[in-house]
Protein backbone atom coordinates (compact mmCIF):
# COMPACT_ATOMS: atom_id res chain seq x y z
CA UNK A 1 0.00 0.00 0.00
CA UNK A 2 1.35 2.81 -0.90
CA UNK A 3 0.27 6.60 0.79
CA UNK A 4 1.24 10.63 -0.72
CA UNK A 5 3.57 11.64 1.99
CA UNK A 6 0.94 13.75 4.23
CA UNK A 7 -1.49 11.08 4.29
CA UNK A 8 1.68 9.29 5.73
CA UNK A 9 2.71 11.81 8.21
CA UNK A 10 -0.92 12.03 9.41
CA UNK A 11 -2.16 8.76 8.68
CA UNK A 12 0.77 6.55 9.67
CA UNK A 13 -1.07 4.96 12.67
CA UNK A 14 -4.57 4.61 11.55
CA UNK A 15 -4.58 3.71 7.78
CA UNK A 16 -1.55 0.91 7.58
CA UNK A 17 -2.57 -2.32 7.51
CA UNK A 18 -0.51 -2.98 10.14
CA UNK A 19 -2.04 -0.16 12.58
CA UNK A 20 -1.88 -3.02 15.72
CA UNK A 21 0.87 -1.56 16.21
CA UNK A 22 -0.58 1.57 17.59
CA UNK A 23 0.55 2.14 21.77
CA UNK A 24 0.49 -1.17 21.79
CA UNK A 25 0.67 -2.50 25.83
CA UNK A 26 1.87 -6.02 26.69
CA UNK A 27 -1.35 -7.11 27.23
CA UNK A 28 -2.53 -6.26 23.60
CA UNK A 29 0.30 -7.97 21.94
CA UNK A 30 -0.51 -11.09 24.21
CA UNK A 31 -3.99 -10.81 22.96
CA UNK A 32 -3.12 -10.27 19.32
CA UNK A 33 -0.44 -12.54 19.04
CA UNK A 34 -2.57 -15.15 21.02
CA UNK A 35 0.38 -15.85 23.17
CA UNK A 36 -1.70 -16.90 26.06
CA UNK A 37 -3.05 -19.96 24.07
CA UNK A 38 0.44 -20.85 22.91
CA UNK A 39 3.17 -20.00 25.78
CA UNK A 40 2.56 -20.04 29.56
CA UNK A 41 2.87 -16.46 30.56
CA UNK A 42 4.50 -15.70 34.03
CA UNK A 43 4.86 -11.60 35.28
CA UNK A 44 8.13 -11.90 37.06
CA UNK A 45 7.53 -8.06 38.25
CA UNK A 46 6.23 -5.13 36.65
CA UNK A 47 8.97 -4.93 34.08
CA UNK A 48 9.54 -8.34 33.41
CA UNK A 49 7.50 -11.10 31.35
CA UNK A 50 8.79 -14.36 30.88
CA UNK A 51 6.87 -16.68 28.17
CA UNK A 52 7.80 -20.86 28.21
CA UNK A 53 6.24 -23.33 26.61
CA UNK A 54 3.62 -26.15 28.01
CA UNK A 55 6.44 -28.52 27.92
CA UNK A 56 8.93 -25.96 29.65
CA UNK A 57 11.66 -27.03 26.89
CA UNK A 58 11.43 -22.98 25.56
CA UNK A 59 11.80 -20.23 28.22
CA UNK A 60 12.62 -16.54 27.96
CA UNK A 61 12.41 -13.44 30.00
CA UNK A 62 11.59 -10.02 28.50
CA UNK A 63 12.39 -6.47 29.93
CA UNK A 64 8.37 -4.97 29.08
CA UNK A 65 9.49 -1.90 30.60
CA UNK A 66 8.71 1.36 27.81
CA UNK A 67 11.74 3.43 26.46
CA UNK A 68 9.82 6.36 26.15
CA UNK A 69 12.11 7.91 23.72
CA UNK A 70 10.35 10.31 20.81
CA UNK A 71 10.69 9.18 17.59
CA UNK A 72 12.31 12.60 16.07
CA UNK A 73 14.97 11.88 19.23
CA UNK A 74 16.13 9.33 18.03
CA UNK A 75 19.98 9.23 16.71
CA UNK A 76 20.97 5.55 15.82
CA UNK A 77 22.79 5.92 12.14
CA UNK A 78 20.05 4.05 10.21
CA UNK A 79 16.32 3.86 11.18
CA UNK A 80 13.44 1.86 8.84
CA UNK A 81 10.16 2.33 9.73
CA UNK A 82 9.18 -1.27 8.96
CA UNK A 83 5.21 -0.22 9.55
CA UNK A 84 4.83 2.48 6.41
CA UNK A 85 7.10 0.86 4.46
CA UNK A 86 5.65 -0.11 0.74
CA UNK A 87 6.29 -3.99 0.67
CA UNK A 88 5.36 -4.62 -3.01
CA UNK A 89 9.12 -3.01 -3.27
CA UNK A 90 10.70 -6.32 -2.11
CA UNK A 91 8.04 -8.83 -2.70
CA UNK A 92 8.60 -9.47 -6.14
CA UNK A 93 12.13 -10.74 -5.03
CA UNK A 94 10.82 -14.25 -3.92
CA UNK A 95 7.98 -16.30 -5.15
CA UNK A 96 6.83 -18.54 -2.38
CA UNK A 97 5.89 -21.85 -4.28
CA UNK A 98 4.72 -24.75 -1.58
CA UNK A 99 5.53 -25.59 2.22
CA UNK A 100 7.37 -28.85 2.99
CA UNK A 101 6.00 -30.55 6.64
CA UNK A 102 9.12 -29.51 8.76
CA UNK A 103 9.82 -26.64 10.51
CA UNK A 104 12.68 -25.57 13.24
CA UNK A 105 11.73 -24.12 16.50
CA UNK A 106 12.38 -21.32 18.61
CA UNK A 107 14.78 -19.92 16.39
CA UNK A 108 17.10 -22.85 15.58
CA UNK A 109 17.28 -23.27 12.12
CA UNK A 110 16.47 -26.04 9.67
CA UNK A 111 19.68 -28.44 9.29
CA UNK A 112 19.92 -28.49 5.24
CA UNK A 113 22.14 -30.73 3.69
CA UNK A 114 22.80 -34.10 1.29
CA UNK A 115 22.88 -36.41 4.64
CA UNK A 116 22.57 -39.44 2.26
CA UNK A 117 24.70 -38.65 -0.51
CA UNK A 118 22.14 -39.19 -3.37
CA UNK A 119 22.31 -35.38 -4.82
CA UNK A 120 18.92 -34.92 -3.41
CA UNK A 121 18.27 -31.83 -0.29
CA UNK A 122 17.07 -33.17 2.21
CA UNK A 123 15.78 -30.88 5.59
CA UNK A 124 16.13 -32.46 9.21
CA UNK A 125 13.06 -30.40 11.54
CA UNK A 126 10.31 -30.89 14.16
CA UNK A 127 7.32 -33.00 12.66
CA UNK A 128 4.11 -32.24 14.01
CA UNK A 129 1.14 -33.01 12.20
CA UNK A 130 -1.96 -33.84 14.49
CA UNK A 131 -2.59 -32.01 17.75
CA UNK A 132 -3.03 -35.36 19.52
CA UNK A 133 0.49 -36.34 19.36
CA UNK A 134 3.80 -35.06 20.12
CA UNK A 135 6.64 -33.02 18.39
CA UNK A 136 8.89 -35.20 17.25
CA UNK A 137 11.79 -34.73 14.42
CA UNK A 138 11.61 -35.51 10.56
CA UNK A 139 13.72 -35.92 7.64
CA UNK A 140 12.43 -34.52 4.22
CA UNK A 141 13.95 -35.30 0.98
CA UNK A 142 12.97 -32.97 -1.51
CA UNK A 143 12.36 -34.09 -5.66
CA UNK A 144 13.22 -31.61 -7.82
CA UNK A 145 9.39 -31.55 -9.34
CA UNK A 146 9.45 -30.39 -4.97
CA UNK A 147 7.37 -33.49 -3.94
CA UNK A 148 9.03 -35.08 -1.05
CA UNK A 149 9.74 -37.93 0.83
CA UNK A 150 9.34 -38.16 4.90
CA UNK A 151 11.46 -40.08 7.47
CA UNK A 152 10.20 -39.93 11.28
CA UNK A 153 12.66 -40.38 14.09
CA UNK A 154 10.32 -42.77 16.51
CA UNK A 155 12.43 -41.24 19.58
CA UNK A 156 11.08 -38.23 21.56
CA UNK A 157 13.52 -36.45 20.32
CA UNK A 158 11.74 -32.98 19.59
CA UNK A 159 13.87 -30.53 17.31
CA UNK A 160 17.16 -30.40 15.73
CA UNK A 161 20.55 -28.38 16.80
CA UNK A 162 23.40 -29.26 14.28
CA UNK A 163 25.28 -31.74 11.77
CA UNK A 164 28.54 -32.51 12.81
CA UNK A 165 30.94 -35.20 12.33
CA UNK A 166 32.35 -35.23 15.82
CA UNK A 167 34.32 -38.79 15.49
CA UNK A 168 36.15 -37.93 12.25
CA UNK A 169 34.52 -41.30 10.71
CA UNK A 170 32.72 -39.60 7.32
CA UNK A 171 29.18 -40.39 8.61
CA UNK A 172 26.84 -37.62 8.89
CA UNK A 173 25.62 -36.86 12.33
CA UNK A 174 22.59 -35.01 13.24
CA UNK A 175 22.57 -33.59 16.68
CA UNK A 176 18.78 -33.36 18.37
CA UNK A 177 17.48 -31.95 21.15
CA UNK A 178 15.50 -34.28 23.89
CA UNK A 179 14.15 -32.45 26.75
CA UNK A 180 17.79 -31.45 28.76
CA UNK A 181 19.43 -33.70 26.19
CA UNK A 182 20.98 -33.65 22.98
CA UNK A 183 21.23 -36.74 21.53
CA UNK A 184 23.37 -37.22 18.59
CA UNK A 185 22.77 -40.03 15.64
CA UNK A 186 24.68 -40.81 12.71
CA UNK A 187 24.61 -42.64 9.20
CA UNK A 188 24.92 -46.24 9.63
CA UNK A 189 26.19 -46.04 6.30
CA UNK A 190 27.40 -43.01 3.51
CA UNK A 191 23.69 -43.27 1.45
CA UNK A 192 21.79 -43.75 4.96
CA UNK A 193 20.38 -40.83 6.86
CA UNK A 194 21.56 -40.15 10.45
CA UNK A 195 19.73 -43.37 12.22
CA UNK A 196 22.09 -44.52 14.80
CA UNK A 197 21.78 -43.00 17.76
CA UNK A 198 25.62 -42.72 19.21
CA UNK A 199 25.29 -41.23 22.67
CA UNK A 200 23.94 -38.55 24.52
CA UNK A 201 25.01 -35.08 26.30
CA UNK A 202 22.76 -34.09 29.37
CA UNK A 203 23.18 -30.14 29.44
CA UNK A 204 21.41 -28.97 32.14
CA UNK A 205 20.29 -30.92 35.76
CA UNK A 206 17.85 -27.85 37.33
CA UNK A 207 15.97 -25.62 35.53
CA UNK A 208 14.66 -26.36 31.63
CA UNK A 209 15.99 -22.95 30.45
CA UNK A 210 18.77 -24.21 27.70
CA UNK A 211 19.79 -22.60 24.74
CA UNK A 212 22.25 -21.21 22.28
CA UNK A 213 23.31 -24.62 21.65
CA UNK A 214 26.64 -24.02 18.90
CA UNK A 215 28.56 -26.89 17.54
CA UNK A 216 32.10 -25.59 16.86
CA UNK A 217 36.05 -25.87 17.66
CA UNK A 218 36.19 -23.63 19.85
CA UNK A 219 39.96 -24.08 20.84
CA UNK A 220 41.35 -24.48 17.63
CA UNK A 221 42.39 -28.40 18.69
CA UNK A 222 40.36 -30.20 15.88
CA UNK A 223 38.01 -31.72 18.29
CA UNK A 224 34.05 -30.45 18.31
CA UNK A 225 32.91 -28.33 21.56
CA UNK A 226 29.55 -27.17 22.08
CA UNK A 227 28.79 -24.22 23.73
CA UNK A 228 25.25 -23.34 25.71
CA UNK A 229 23.72 -21.72 28.37
CA UNK A 230 22.16 -23.63 31.46
CA UNK A 231 21.58 -24.35 35.12
CA UNK A 232 22.79 -27.01 37.49
CA UNK A 233 22.29 -27.26 41.34
CA UNK A 234 25.88 -25.19 41.72
CA UNK A 235 26.51 -22.17 43.63
CA UNK A 236 25.38 -19.16 42.34
CA UNK A 237 21.92 -20.01 41.23
CA UNK A 238 20.92 -18.67 38.12
CA UNK A 239 21.68 -18.77 33.85
CA UNK A 240 25.77 -20.14 33.51
CA UNK A 241 27.58 -20.43 30.25
CA UNK A 242 28.92 -23.73 29.19
CA UNK A 243 31.47 -25.32 26.89
CA UNK A 244 31.45 -29.33 26.39
CA UNK A 245 34.02 -30.98 24.12
CA UNK A 246 33.87 -34.50 22.75
CA UNK A 247 35.85 -36.86 24.03
CA UNK A 248 37.30 -39.11 21.62
CA UNK A 249 38.43 -41.92 23.89
CA UNK A 250 34.69 -41.78 26.21
CA UNK A 251 33.18 -41.41 22.84
CA UNK A 252 30.77 -38.66 24.26
CA UNK A 253 30.67 -34.99 25.21
CA UNK A 254 32.49 -33.99 28.31
CA UNK A 255 31.95 -30.52 30.41
CA UNK A 256 35.18 -28.44 30.09
CA UNK A 257 34.30 -25.00 31.13
CA UNK A 258 31.35 -23.34 33.07
CA UNK A 259 31.00 -19.65 33.72
CA UNK A 260 28.21 -17.68 36.15
CA UNK A 261 28.25 -14.02 34.33
CA UNK A 262 27.20 -11.14 35.78
CA UNK A 263 23.91 -10.62 34.24
CA UNK A 264 22.68 -14.54 34.36
CA UNK A 265 19.58 -13.70 31.62
CA UNK A 266 21.18 -14.91 28.28
CA UNK A 267 20.38 -16.91 25.51
CA UNK A 268 21.76 -16.80 22.41
CA UNK A 269 25.65 -16.67 21.16
CA UNK A 270 27.77 -15.30 18.02
CA UNK A 271 31.38 -16.79 17.58
CA UNK A 272 34.64 -15.64 15.58
CA UNK A 273 38.05 -14.46 15.93
CA UNK A 274 36.85 -11.04 16.36
CA UNK A 275 40.13 -9.10 16.51
CA UNK A 276 42.02 -11.80 14.03
CA UNK A 277 44.60 -13.11 17.10
CA UNK A 278 44.50 -16.63 16.28
CA UNK A 279 41.77 -16.99 19.10
CA UNK A 280 38.15 -17.73 18.94
CA UNK A 281 35.65 -15.52 20.92
CA UNK A 282 32.09 -15.93 21.66
CA UNK A 283 29.50 -13.24 22.50
CA UNK A 284 26.30 -12.95 23.83
CA UNK A 285 23.62 -10.20 25.16
CA UNK A 286 21.85 -10.09 28.03
CA UNK A 287 18.19 -8.92 29.14
CA UNK A 288 19.23 -5.67 30.19
CA UNK A 289 21.31 -4.65 27.42
CA UNK A 290 24.77 -5.51 28.44
CA UNK A 291 27.24 -7.75 26.13
CA UNK A 292 29.73 -9.96 26.87
CA UNK A 293 32.77 -11.12 24.89
CA UNK A 294 34.91 -14.83 26.17
CA UNK A 295 37.89 -15.59 24.63
CA UNK A 296 39.75 -19.32 24.28
CA UNK A 297 43.33 -19.22 25.85
CA UNK A 298 44.29 -22.46 25.23
CA UNK A 299 43.25 -26.18 24.84
CA UNK A 300 39.77 -26.00 26.56
CA UNK A 301 40.38 -22.70 28.60
CA UNK A 302 38.21 -19.56 27.99
CA UNK A 303 38.45 -16.23 29.49
CA UNK A 304 36.05 -13.63 29.92
CA UNK A 305 37.72 -10.74 28.12
CA UNK A 306 35.07 -7.76 27.47
CA UNK A 307 31.83 -6.23 28.25
CA UNK A 308 29.54 -3.22 27.40
CA UNK A 309 26.28 -2.11 27.13
CA UNK A 310 23.57 -1.13 24.71
CA UNK A 311 20.81 0.96 24.48
CA UNK A 312 18.23 -2.04 24.02
CA UNK A 313 17.24 -4.29 26.68
CA UNK A 314 15.94 -8.28 25.38
CA UNK A 315 19.58 -8.15 23.50
CA UNK A 316 19.18 -11.50 22.21
CA UNK A 317 19.69 -10.91 18.44
CA UNK A 318 23.34 -11.32 17.47
CA UNK A 319 25.03 -12.97 14.96
CA UNK A 320 28.49 -12.80 13.26
CA UNK A 321 29.12 -11.29 9.66
CA UNK A 322 32.36 -11.71 7.19
CA UNK A 323 33.67 -8.49 6.84
CA UNK A 324 30.89 -6.76 4.81
CA UNK A 325 32.30 -3.58 4.82
CA UNK A 326 35.78 -4.89 3.49
CA UNK A 327 37.74 -3.35 5.69
CA UNK A 328 39.42 -6.18 7.02
CA UNK A 329 37.71 -6.77 10.62
CA UNK A 330 34.61 -8.93 10.77
CA UNK A 331 31.88 -8.00 12.57
CA UNK A 332 29.66 -9.44 15.76
CA UNK A 333 25.80 -7.83 15.58
CA UNK A 334 24.04 -7.24 18.96
CA UNK A 335 20.53 -6.03 19.55
CA UNK A 336 17.44 -6.38 21.37
CA UNK A 337 13.72 -5.09 21.28
CA UNK A 338 11.52 -2.77 23.52
CA UNK A 339 8.40 -0.70 23.65
CA UNK A 340 9.22 3.17 22.23
CA UNK A 341 5.46 4.97 23.51
CA UNK A 342 3.90 1.79 23.52
CA UNK A 343 5.48 0.70 19.85
CA UNK A 344 7.58 -2.45 19.32
CA UNK A 345 10.88 -1.42 17.50
CA UNK A 346 14.81 -3.22 18.10
CA UNK A 347 17.91 -1.46 17.72
CA UNK A 348 21.03 -3.70 16.75
CA UNK A 349 24.55 -2.68 16.84
CA UNK A 350 27.87 -3.31 14.78
CA UNK A 351 30.52 -4.05 16.58
CA UNK A 352 34.39 -4.08 15.54
CA UNK A 353 37.41 -4.76 17.14
CA UNK A 354 39.52 -1.40 17.55
CA UNK A 355 42.02 -3.61 19.32
CA UNK A 356 43.05 -6.79 21.09
CA UNK A 357 40.34 -7.96 22.82
CA UNK A 358 38.41 -4.42 22.68
CA UNK A 359 35.32 -3.73 20.60
CA UNK A 360 33.95 -0.75 19.70
CA UNK A 361 30.22 0.08 18.22
CA UNK A 362 30.74 0.85 14.73
CA UNK A 363 27.02 1.36 13.35
CA UNK A 364 23.54 1.40 15.11
CA UNK A 365 20.39 0.58 13.51
CA UNK A 366 16.73 0.93 13.94
CA UNK A 367 13.83 -1.22 13.02
CA UNK A 368 10.31 0.10 14.19
CA UNK A 369 7.63 -1.84 14.35
CA UNK A 370 9.38 -5.27 15.19
CA UNK A 371 8.49 -7.79 18.06
CA UNK A 372 9.28 -7.66 21.66
CA UNK A 373 7.79 -11.17 22.37
CA UNK A 374 8.06 -14.35 20.90
CA UNK A 375 10.77 -15.29 18.65
CA UNK A 376 12.93 -13.01 17.89
CA UNK A 377 16.39 -14.43 15.91
CA UNK A 378 19.42 -12.56 13.93
CA UNK A 379 21.16 -14.31 11.38
CA UNK A 380 23.82 -14.13 8.95
CA UNK A 381 23.41 -15.82 5.50
CA UNK A 382 24.76 -14.51 1.91
CA UNK A 383 21.32 -14.29 -0.12
CA UNK A 384 23.11 -13.37 -3.12
CA UNK A 385 26.15 -14.76 -3.86
CA UNK A 386 27.70 -12.05 -3.36
CA UNK A 387 30.35 -12.83 -0.72
CA UNK A 388 29.29 -11.15 1.80
CA UNK A 389 26.81 -11.86 4.26
CA UNK A 390 23.70 -9.72 4.79
CA UNK A 391 21.69 -9.71 8.23
CA UNK A 392 18.83 -11.57 8.09
CA UNK A 393 15.86 -11.06 11.07
CA UNK A 394 12.99 -13.34 11.83
CA UNK A 395 10.70 -11.58 14.12
CA UNK A 396 7.40 -13.82 14.75
CA UNK A 397 5.21 -12.24 12.16
CA UNK A 398 7.68 -10.57 9.90
CA UNK A 399 10.91 -10.97 8.02
CA UNK A 400 13.61 -8.25 7.13
CA UNK A 401 16.40 -8.77 5.10
CA UNK A 402 19.21 -5.67 5.44
CA UNK A 403 22.48 -5.45 2.97
CA UNK A 404 25.45 -3.60 3.44
CA UNK A 405 26.01 -1.52 -0.12
CA UNK A 406 29.29 -0.14 -1.61
CA UNK A 407 27.75 3.55 0.01
CA UNK A 408 28.29 2.80 3.41
CA UNK A 409 24.99 2.12 4.98
CA UNK A 410 22.31 -0.23 4.90
CA UNK A 411 19.71 -1.45 1.99
CA UNK A 412 16.31 -2.83 3.05
CA UNK A 413 16.57 -5.89 0.97
CA UNK A 414 13.68 -7.66 1.86
CA UNK A 415 10.39 -7.39 3.76
CA UNK A 416 7.57 -10.29 4.53
CA UNK A 417 4.78 -9.37 6.78
CA UNK A 418 3.27 -12.44 7.94
CA UNK A 419 -0.70 -12.13 7.11
CA UNK A 420 -1.38 -15.00 8.67
CA UNK A 421 -1.90 -14.63 12.79
CA UNK A 422 -2.33 -18.64 13.37
CA UNK A 423 1.09 -18.96 11.77
CA UNK A 424 3.82 -17.49 13.84
CA UNK A 425 7.72 -17.73 12.16
CA UNK A 426 10.30 -19.68 14.17
CA UNK A 427 13.17 -19.66 12.05
CA UNK A 428 14.62 -18.79 8.64
CA UNK A 429 17.36 -20.56 6.34
CA UNK A 430 18.77 -19.63 3.25
CA UNK A 431 20.20 -22.64 0.75
CA UNK A 432 20.82 -23.52 -2.88
CA UNK A 433 18.54 -25.77 -3.97
CA UNK A 434 18.13 -27.57 -7.83
CA UNK A 435 21.75 -26.26 -8.72
CA UNK A 436 20.05 -22.95 -8.71
CA UNK A 437 22.61 -20.03 -8.62
CA UNK A 438 20.92 -17.85 -6.33
CA UNK A 439 19.97 -19.99 -2.76
CA UNK A 440 16.27 -19.88 -2.04
CA UNK A 441 14.45 -18.65 1.17
CA UNK A 442 13.19 -21.17 3.48
CA UNK A 443 10.70 -19.58 6.21
CA UNK A 444 9.79 -22.06 8.95
CA UNK A 445 6.40 -21.45 11.05
CA UNK A 446 4.54 -23.00 14.09
CA UNK A 447 0.78 -23.59 12.51
CA UNK A 448 -1.52 -23.33 15.39
CA UNK A 449 -4.76 -23.23 13.10
CA UNK A 450 -4.34 -26.65 10.07
CA UNK A 451 -1.93 -29.32 10.15
CA UNK A 452 0.51 -30.06 9.47
CA UNK A 453 1.35 -27.78 12.44
CA UNK A 454 4.86 -27.19 11.41
CA UNK A 455 5.36 -26.26 8.00
CA UNK A 456 8.34 -24.78 6.31
CA UNK A 457 7.56 -22.42 3.28
CA UNK A 458 10.10 -22.43 -0.01
CA UNK A 459 10.47 -19.11 -1.77
CA UNK A 460 12.44 -19.43 -4.51
CA UNK A 461 14.59 -16.29 -5.90
CA UNK A 462 12.84 -14.03 -8.71
CA UNK A 463 16.61 -11.41 -8.89
CA UNK A 464 19.35 -13.46 -10.39
CA UNK A 465 21.91 -10.99 -9.93
CA UNK A 466 23.83 -8.80 -7.09
CA UNK A 467 22.90 -5.45 -8.40
CA UNK A 468 19.54 -5.67 -7.77
CA UNK A 469 16.33 -3.05 -8.77
CA UNK A 470 12.74 -3.95 -8.94
CA UNK A 471 11.44 -4.56 -12.32
CA UNK A 472 9.61 -1.55 -13.92
CA UNK A 473 6.17 -1.99 -12.93
CA UNK A 474 7.27 -1.40 -9.09
CA UNK A 475 10.13 1.44 -10.12
CA UNK A 476 8.02 2.63 -12.85
CA UNK A 477 10.53 5.69 -14.48
CA UNK A 478 11.55 6.87 -11.26
CA UNK A 479 13.81 5.80 -8.17
CA UNK A 480 14.81 7.88 -5.30
CA UNK A 481 17.60 6.38 -3.42
CA UNK A 482 18.58 7.00 0.29
CA UNK A 483 20.56 10.24 1.00
CA UNK A 484 24.20 10.17 1.69
CA UNK A 485 25.74 10.75 4.29
CA UNK A 486 22.59 9.70 6.80
CA UNK A 487 22.64 10.63 9.54
CA UNK A 488 24.13 14.12 8.57
CA UNK A 489 25.83 17.35 10.23
CA UNK A 490 26.58 20.08 7.61
CA UNK A 491 25.33 19.14 4.49
CA UNK A 492 23.57 15.42 2.72
CA UNK A 493 23.44 14.92 -0.96
CA UNK A 494 19.41 13.30 -2.40
CA UNK A 495 20.32 11.22 -5.12
CA UNK A 496 17.32 10.60 -7.86
CA UNK A 497 17.29 8.55 -10.96
CA UNK A 498 14.65 9.08 -13.71
CA UNK A 499 13.92 7.18 -17.31
CA UNK A 500 11.62 9.60 -19.17
CA UNK A 501 11.93 13.40 -19.23
CA UNK A 502 9.61 14.76 -16.48
CA UNK A 503 8.62 18.02 -13.88
CA UNK A 504 9.64 17.22 -10.53
CA UNK A 505 9.11 18.16 -7.20
CA UNK A 506 11.79 17.54 -4.43
CA UNK A 507 10.98 18.57 -0.85
CA UNK A 508 11.95 18.27 2.72
CA UNK A 509 9.25 17.71 5.76
CA UNK A 510 9.75 17.88 9.09
CA UNK A 511 8.07 14.66 11.25
CA UNK A 512 4.46 17.08 12.04
CA UNK A 513 4.22 16.72 7.91
CA UNK A 514 5.03 20.59 7.70
CA UNK A 515 7.53 21.66 4.73
CA UNK A 516 10.45 22.41 5.73
CA UNK A 517 12.35 23.73 2.29
CA UNK A 518 11.62 23.15 -1.62
CA UNK A 519 14.70 21.79 -3.21
CA UNK A 520 12.95 21.32 -6.37
CA UNK A 521 10.23 23.12 -7.63
CA UNK A 522 8.08 21.75 -10.50
CA UNK A 523 11.76 21.87 -12.87
CA UNK A 524 12.13 19.86 -15.87
CA UNK A 525 15.01 17.02 -15.97
CA UNK A 526 16.12 14.76 -18.49
CA UNK A 527 16.48 11.35 -18.05
CA UNK A 528 19.37 10.21 -15.84
CA UNK A 529 20.86 10.00 -12.61
CA UNK A 530 21.00 13.76 -10.92
CA UNK A 531 21.78 14.83 -7.03
CA UNK A 532 20.89 17.72 -4.85
CA UNK A 533 22.24 19.08 -1.64
CA UNK A 534 20.70 19.86 1.42
CA UNK A 535 22.45 22.19 4.05
CA UNK A 536 20.10 21.32 7.00
CA UNK A 537 18.62 25.29 6.55
CA UNK A 538 14.38 26.01 6.44
CA UNK A 539 13.30 28.22 3.22
CA UNK A 540 14.50 31.18 4.72
CA UNK A 541 17.88 29.91 5.47
CA UNK A 542 17.64 29.37 9.09
CA UNK A 543 18.92 26.10 10.41
CA UNK A 544 16.31 23.43 11.71
CA UNK A 545 17.07 21.25 14.67
CA UNK A 546 18.52 17.70 15.31
CA UNK A 547 15.80 15.40 14.33
CA UNK A 548 14.38 13.05 11.80
CA UNK A 549 12.84 14.63 8.19
CA UNK A 550 11.23 13.18 5.27
CA UNK A 551 12.22 14.04 1.72
CA UNK A 552 9.51 13.78 -1.04
CA UNK A 553 10.31 12.92 -4.50
CA UNK A 554 7.19 13.43 -6.83
CA UNK A 555 6.54 13.52 -10.55
CA UNK A 556 2.73 13.63 -11.92
CA UNK A 557 1.69 10.60 -9.93
CA UNK A 558 4.28 8.94 -8.16
CA UNK A 559 5.54 10.04 -5.15
CA UNK A 560 8.08 8.22 -3.09
CA UNK A 561 9.42 9.11 0.17
CA UNK A 562 12.16 8.67 2.63
CA UNK A 563 13.61 9.07 5.83
CA UNK A 564 17.20 11.09 6.92
CA UNK A 565 18.32 12.57 10.34
CA UNK A 566 20.18 15.62 11.05
CA UNK A 567 22.24 15.74 14.06
CA UNK A 568 23.48 18.58 15.08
Amino acid sequence: MKFGFFCFIFLIFSLNPVTYFTQIPVSKEISIHRLENHYKIKYVDVNTIELHSPNGRFRRCFDISDRGNRFDKITDDQVFDLINEDTTLYNWKYQRRKYIPVSSTYGYPLIIGDFNQNNKTDFAGSYFISGGGLLKSAIIELNPDTSYYVTIYPDSVEWVLSETDVDKDGLTEINFRRNQWFDNYESTHPDSFPDSLMFSHRMWEWSSSVSGETFKDLDNDGITDVLYTGDDTLSPWGQKVYVAEYDTILKHFVQRFRYAPPEWVLYLFSTGDFDEDGFQEFVTGTIHGDVYVWENTGNDSYQFIFSDTISAPNAYLTCATNDIDQNGKPEFFVGGSAYYYGIPASRVYWFEADGNNHYRKRWSIFLLGTDVLGNTVLYSYDVDKDKKDELVFCFSYVVVILKWNRSGYFDLFYLDWWENWDQEIQCVNVHTIFNDQIPSLFVGVMDWGVPPFTKSYLYSPEFHTSIIEPPDNISHDFVLYQNYPNPFNNSTNIVFKIKITALVNLAVYDITGKEVIRLIDNRKYYPGEHSISWDGRDQTGKEVSSGIYYYSLQSGSFWKTRKLVLLR
